[in-house]
This record gives structure tokens, sequence and C-alpha cells, in this order.
């Protein structure tokens, strides 16, 4: 009945989830759309060919530098979602992380992610689910106020992405 927080205290409550990165295939190139300070990134680059993190903001990228400056698979591009610096067919797969709810057009954003992407690839995307928080706006420059599993969908089809999972994550019980 201890297992849990006795593991937890030895090795941390996430390093089963770091492991799981190993099933990612390590030939992949990923692009990280919206990469943000590079968190995902600095996870993920140990494990695959490449990374090539890309964010609209100077000073995410400024962060996103010091974080990543130990990772030479790992190259920072200044570029907005809705004209991704990428040519087509260029990547395995994408991930943009907590990033749509800031767009004005979300569905541009998955066309251009549906662009880079090589036949088969793959895209993640984490995102609040809908919710009726307004202060957001305000607080934190939120341009839409999460995505219901429907709107999501119809963004997903619209851009002709097919094999559509969508998964609600739990909250974090802290």
């Amino acid at each position: 009945g201890q297992w849990d927080r006795l593991r937890d205290e030895l090795f941390g409550q996430t390093f089963h989830l770091q492991g799981l990165l190993g099933l990612i295939d390590d030939r992949w190139v990923i692009a990280d759309l919206g990469c943000g300070t590079g968190r995902t990134s600095e996870t993920l680059a140990p494990f695959v060919s490449r990374i090539i993190a890309i964010d609209a903001s100077e000073e995410m990228l400024a962060a996103a530098r010091v974080r990543l400056a130990a990772h030479a698979n790992v190259d920072l591009r200044q570029g907005a979602l809705e004209a991704v610096p990428l040519p087509n067919a260029s990547v395995d797969a994408a991930h943009i992380g907590m990033v749509l709810h800031h767009v004005a057009d979300p569905g541009k954003v998955l066309h251009e992610a549906a662009r880079v992407l090589k036949p088969g690839g793959r895209l993640l995307i984490t995102d609040m689910v809908a919710h009726d928080r307004d202060e957001y706006r305000q607080q934190m420059g939120h341009v839409w106020l999460g995505f219901s599993e429907k709107q999501i969908g119809r963004y997903l089809s619209a851009a002709r992405f097919t094999d559509l999972r969508i998964t609600a994550l739990p909250p974090d019980p802290r």
C-alpha cells in the first residue's frame, strides 16, 4: 500500500512518464510549435533525431536558448504558427502545447501543422478544455476559453486530419 508513495519519494512523480519517451522513434524530426521556453523540446531532445522549436516571441526564444543550449539537436526558429517556417512534409511529428487558446485562428494553425507533417505524421495537441474563466482573457491573453471535443474535432477534420483520438487529461489532484 505504500509502494507509490515510496517510489515517488525515491524517484519523483514523473520518472515513469519520462521513461515512456523511449517509445518514440529515435529517427524522428519533431516540430515543437509554440515552444515557449523550450520545456517540451528539452524533454523530447534526448529521444529523437532533431527538434525544430518555433515560437513567435523573441523573449520566449531567448529563454529557450538558455534552457536548450546543451542540446545540439534542437534548432530554434522565430515564426508565427499561422505561417510555420518549415517546408511541406518535413517533420515526422508536431506538438502544439498550450498554444491554440492564444491564437486568433486555430484552424489556420492546424492547417499549417498538417502542411509540415510528412504523410503518416502525427500531431499531438495539449490544450485547455472549454471553461468559463473569462478573466483568463485579461490575465493571460487567452483568445479562446478552451475547446470542446466537438470544436477541436471540427478544426482537425477541416485540416484533413483523420483517425482522431481526443482524450481529456485528469486534473492534477494537487
